[in-house]
């Protein structure tokens, strides 16, 4: 199999490597396609991939033993899943999954963490997305506790919209309500409150952005404060 193009390469993370950094891990890549509700690493179980997502929506939750969850955070084509391996650790605290399918170069972990070791530039690159998704997940933390859930809503359609290409989002409100932590009827009064005022369309499985600059002023500060940091 060929070794992927660095110029063609859609993953942030990959595409800025320096040229001897990406001829390092290129060998190792592999092109795979990501398929909705497809797991990528399980809590407590080991990792046996890192996954630089090229398409599509990988979400981040966070589980307890009584069944409680939330999403913490989402990546896309801007980072990579997980970052628990950029820092030695061989088990995840978050569950990973495929939200909105696409595409994804995979590389194991263990040759991951060698390349970590022999190269300072490459550990510094992926040290500095894992200090940007954790800005991410403390915004998240910010909106939950702060503000209501149309704004929550709005700031998570946001955050989908800067990962995928138009300006639809693929999702059921069943999925919303895991990824917002509410009860489904609440998406559904929320969806309505924004389609009201102009900001979305919903249609069956997919929400429409119809006026982005004017969901940006709804969310108010819950959304801009982590997306500055990685512009």
């Amino acid at each position: 199999m060929s070794q992927p193009d660095q110029h063609n390469i859609k993953n942030r993370l990959l595409h800025g490597l320096s040229a001897a950094d990406f001829a390092s891990i290129a060998p190792h890549l592999t092109h795979v396609t990501l398929t909705k509700g497809e797991v990528l690493v399980e809590p407590d179980l080991p990792i046996a991939h890192s996954w630089f997502i090229e398409s599509g929506v990988a979400s981040i939750l966070l589980a307890t033993a009584q069944g409680h969850q939330t999403e913490i955070g989402v990546v896309g084509f801007d980072g990579m899943v997980d970052v628990a391996t950029l820092h030695g650790a061989d088990r995840p605290a978050h569950r990973s999954f495929v939200q909105i399918a696409g595409s994804a170069w995979r590389i194991s972990s263990v040759t991951l963490k060698g390349l970590l070791d022999s190269s300072p530039r490459l550990r510094q690159v992926l040290l500095g997305y894992a200090y940007l998704f954790l800005t991410q997940v403390s915004a998240n933390a910010l909106a939950n506790a702060s503000f209501p859930i149309e704004q929550r809503l709005a700031r998570w359609l946001l955050m989908c919209n800067d990962r995928v290409a138009g300006n639809d989002v693929a999702i059921t409100h069943e999925f919303l309500a895991l990824m917002l932590n509410v009860r489904r009827a609440g998406v559904t009064t929320a969806i309505q409150a924004l389609e009201r005022i102009g900001l979305v369309a919903g249609r069956r499985g997919t929400i429409a952005i119809v006026d982005r600059p004017a969901l940006e002023r709804f969310a108010a500060d819950s959304y801009g404060f982590a997306e500055a940091a990685t512009a």
